[in-house]
């Protein structure tokens, strides 16, 4: 058995439309949702350990279990309780963006084959989790996933992240990347000193790391984007883009400059899996746009926030923005990527 994980958003944390439910219903299928819209109300990402004796996420699958004692939509489960992916549903914004997501039922006794505890998703064609405070419709549903490569684990997206002590240029000097507050100005590289609107923490414990060596940071050693690029080693989680550039961008994908996930970049100089026998901290910097910035010394992006520009909200996190956010609500609507966003492999056909 591997331990795979899944991060989910609990079902305390959505709203269907018409005072619906996600509980399946019509026995499990999740149809009861076409037609209605769901709201991610926030981005409290839960993260789930699942044990499995294949790498397929599955409905009426009897091998996929909790790893381990967890706390999930307020209950807490004993390790060893059953898990499914009880239906499959397509979301869409209205915009031509869609994500699936998949009903994540902890079935712990006979009869709760139907109930649904949160859900799980895929990411959009750019690689980022669904909007949070936007209503996305749902347009199609389905039984759950049933047989291997259908809905493999490995699919699922984490945020872009930067590990502790990580230094990011600001206009005093560099600062520690968890020594940064909201609202403090970081440097970026299109439109100078920038106020940070939120910060995001994940804890990825020792036991988690030796079971997914796919979640471990990227280290880029000093020097090896360029000469003092980065200035000392600079450590990533595998899906945070670096900008790059030079002929090879503008001769394969026809741009001066292009983002390619970390893990894109591993080679035999300088750039390697960086494996840690204990936690990982790992923190997200959002501003008003996507924006480059500097990670010592190196172009990075910020966490890709595209929900922000795709009013109207909900009136109560209208109004909690406003409260505790104004700025974000006033300023530059805009989250479109701040430059073209290259998959895994594409990255590695630009790297190589």
């Amino acid at each position: 058995m591997v331990a795979y994980t899944v991060w989910m958003l609990e079902k305390q944390n959505i709203t269907v439309s018409g005072g619906g439910n996600l509980d399946g219903v019509t026995q499990g299928d999740g149809s009861h949702l076409v037609g209605l819209s769901i709201t991610l109300n926030s981005s409290d990402w839960v993260q789930t350990t699942i044990e499995d004796n294949d790498t397929n996420f599955d409905d009426n699958d009897g091998t996929q279990a909790l790893a381990g004692p967890q706390t999930i939509n307020g209950a807490n489960y004993a390790s060893g309780t059953r898990v499914e992916a009880e239906y499959r549903i397509i979301l869409s914004d209205g915009d031509g963006n869609t994500w699936t997501a998949y009903a994540y039922n902890v079935n712990n006794s006979a009869t709760s084959f139907a109930t649904v505890e949160g859900l799980v998703f895929r990411p959009d064609a750019d690689g980022n989790f669904p909007p949070v405070g936007v209503p996305l419709t749902v347009t199609f549903a389905s039984e759950g996933p049933s047989g291997e490569g259908t809905n493999p684990y490995s699919l699922y997206a984490e945020p872009p992240c930067f590990t502790l002590g990580t230094l990011i240029d600001t206009p005093s000097g560099p600062q520690a990347v968890e020594s940064l507050k909201v609202g403090d100005l970081v440097l970026t590289r299109d439109h100078g000193a920038q106020p940070l609107r939120w910060i995001g923490r994940v804890v990825l414990t020792a036991s988690h790391l030796a079971w997914h060596p796919e979640h471990q940071p990227i280290c880029i050693a000093e020097g090896a984007l360029a000469p003092g690029v980065p200035s000392q080693d600079l450590r990533l989680s595998p899906q945070h883009r670096v900008l790059v550039s030079g002929w090879k961008a503008e001769l394969l994908f026809a741009e001066t400059e292009v983002l390619v996930p970390a893990v894109a970049l591993c080679n035999d100089r300088g750039i390697s899996l960086a494996r840690s026998a204990h936690e990982v901290v790992y923190l997200h910097l959002l501003f008003d746009r996507h924006e480059i910035i500097f990670a010592e010394g190196a172009a990075v992006e910020s966490l890709h926030a595209p929900w922000l520009s795709r009013a109207p909200l909900p009136a109560a996190l209208s109004a909690e923005l406003h409260a505790l956010f104004p700025e974000i609500m006033t300023g530059p609507a805009s989250q479109s990527a701040v430059r073209p966003c290259l998959t895994v492999t594409e990255g590695r056909t630009l790297a190589g």
